[in-house]
């Protein structure tokens, strides 16, 4: 199957054009003297043109001419805004995905950065750990005056020095825990933003003390000024589950805020169980709601149906 892209920009440039023509033709091509006379009352028109019968006439051929350029104005502009709506469309699907895709904690970098912190305050409590053994059977002089000494290598010697005979024969000695891993930043990454020639994609996350996503902001804007924005708030922390192939699902629920490119918003409401399955309930702006199920954390969320 064929790639198929569009070009929301050009849709917008030639709904403006478009526009342009329907103002254009609603004017009726009507300017000076005869603009003057069609829009004037009976009598003002007997009396420039002199006649009863040749006002009627005139009359009658402008208000045809009016009605029909009122048709192509009226015509010209539905389809401008054909134009927009289609332009719109896509772009808020795209924008979905886009907003979807993974943009949030692992592209800001913010589980690599927990993952960094955790590995180096690990490694700081086993360096106090190791520190704390070698004050205690009398080695800390020895590696503060050789710090590339290796415990092992070194007392496998024959000129060992004493304290290795206490680290040999202790079987709870904590282990070296070697240099120290890379340091992560002192502030967690909450923030991401890029922009290229069509257009800017910015988020922005809020966390709780545990470093845990509690809030999600997404804004996906075009060069001519189209914008999507989601924000999505979680109602609690993390609530990790397995399914029955050891996949890990979570099971909180939360509620997503979304501004379309059209200015319309909506709001969703969706409650995960504890076994995957779940409910979404969206209301938009006119207050019209739907509700869609699914049966497990494996299952996508359905379309709702539309009412014939």
């Amino acid at each position: 199957m064929p790639d198929f892209s569009i070009d929301y920009s050009n849709l917008h440039v030639v709904q403006a054009k478009m526009h342009e023509l329907a103002d254009a033709a609603g004017s009726g091509g009507a300017t000076g003297a005869f603009k003057e006379v069609g829009e004037s009352t009976s009598s003002e028109r007997k009396a420039v043109l002199g006649s009863s019968d040749l006002s009627y006439a005139f009359n009658l051929f402008y208000s045809y001419s009016a009605s029909r350029t009122k048709d192509a104005k009226d015509g010209l502009g539905q389809l401008a805004d054909t134009f927009s709506g289609v332009s719109d469309t896509f772009f808020n699907a795209d924008a979905q995905l886009s907003s979807a895709a993974g943009l949030m904690s692992q592209s800001l970098g913010l589980d690599d950065w927990k993952n960094q912190k955790e590995a180096y305050e690990q490694w700081q409590d086993d360096k106090t750990a190791w520190d704390d053994y070698l004050e205690k059977i009398g080695a800390s002089d020895y590696f503060a005056e050789h710090p590339d000494a290796n415990m092992g290598e070194l007392c496998r010697a024959d000129d060992a020095p004493d304290f290795c005979d206490t680290w040999i024969d202790d079987d709870d000695a904590p282990d070296d825990p070697g240099d120290a891993p890379p340091k992560p930043a002192d502030d967690p990454p909450l923030s991401y933003s890029y922009e290229d020639e069509h257009g800017k994609v910015s988020v922005d996350v809020e966390v709780d003390d545990d470093y845990n996503v509690m809030k999600e902001s997404s804004t996906i804007t075009t060069p001519d000024g189209q914008s999507y924005t989601s924000v999505t708030t979680y109602d609690s922390a993390p609530e990790y589950h397995e399914t029955a192939d050891g996949d890990r699902y979570d099971a909180r629920d939360y509620t997503m805020e979304t501004t379309y490119a059209d200015g319309s918003k909506t709001s969703t409401k969706v409650v995960i169980n504890e076994d995957g399955s779940g409910t979404m309930t969206t209301t938009d702006q006119d207050g019209e709601v739907t509700t869609v199920t699914r049966g497990g954390p494996d299952e996508d969320w359905p379309e709702p149906e539309d009412d014939d």
